[in-house]
């Protein structure tokens, strides 16, 4: 009985260092593009460890910057939360999934949740920012988000955001600040986003708990902008990825072309 218990330890040890050296792997190839080798890393992992909630999360990812039908995404991420209900990147990521679906309620309820799981997650106040500005319609509150995220980092994305509310709160001199602090942090680009936006009035006040959000050529994407997000085991950062050709997709735990 001892021998068989010392064999189990061992297999289950075995196991572990092998998912985790993989998980590992996975996230190289997807830094390096190389998505499809990836993702069969990532099935191999799961294969290991059915219950590794970073796996489902980075799959999300991978397949939501490929263009995936973003309801199809919605699985991986809340696979990830079933998996590890403390994970709260992935609820991060579900809530900007929900976003992008127009689903700002969801959105926030997600978010929040990855705040009350993780109170000193950054990720969540900028999402949560950007979801009460434009999705909400609640400037002010925006405004604490972004302030608490610039308190500790000096992201460009925050940067913007903080021009951005400070403009749709009716402060636009104070707006009009973080063009220049945006160029001096040689951010070009978001600076002439903000001041497109702020010059050409192109988001209008609305009421509370109604999107600010309509169709316009110069609309910016928030999330484009935000922190890049990171497994709990530290390995490297998921930022944008690009994927070509026919790719293997774990659809509700069915993997298919």
């Amino acid at each position: 009985m001892f021998c068989i218990f010392l064999l189990t330890n061992v297999l289950e040890s075995y196991s572990a260092e092998q998912y985790e050296l993989l998980f590992d792997q996975a996230n190289r190839l997807a830094q390096a593009e190389k998505n499809e080798e990836a993702i069969k890393l990532y099935e191999k992992v799961i294969e290991l460890n059915p219950n590794f909630a970073p796996a489902y999360n980075n799959l999300g990812m991978i397949y939501q910057f490929s263009g995936l039908d973003i309801a199809e995404v919605v699985w991986y991420f809340k696979t990830a939360i079933d998996a590890d209900p403390k994970f709260d990147q992935a609820y991060v990521n579900l809530g900007k999934a929900y976003y992008n679906m127009g689903h700002f309620d969801l959105a926030e309820r997600y978010t929040s949740k990855a705040l009350e799981v993780n109170p000193r997650s950054d990720a969540a106040r900028l999402s949560l920012g950007w979801i009460c500005l434009l999705g909400k319609s609640r400037p002010d509150e925006a405004l604490t988000y972004f302030k608490d995220v610039s308190a500790h980092t000096q992201h460009p994305s925050v940067f913007f955001g903080l021009g951005m509310a400070y403009f749709m709160s009716g402060d636009g001199a104070r707006a009009l600040e973080y063009i220049t602090i945006l160029r001096e942090m040689g951010e070009d680009d978001l600076a002439t986003q903000l001041e497109t936006i702020i010059r050409g009035n192109e988001y209008q006040r609305s009421q509370q708990d109604q999107p600010l959000l309509r169709e316009s050529e110069n609309k910016v994407d928030p999330f484009v902008a935000s922190a890049p997000v990171r497994t709990t085991v530290g390995s490297p950062s998921l930022e944008r990825i690009t994927v070509t050709g026919t790719i293997p997709v774990r659809l509700k735990g069915k993997l298919n072309n």
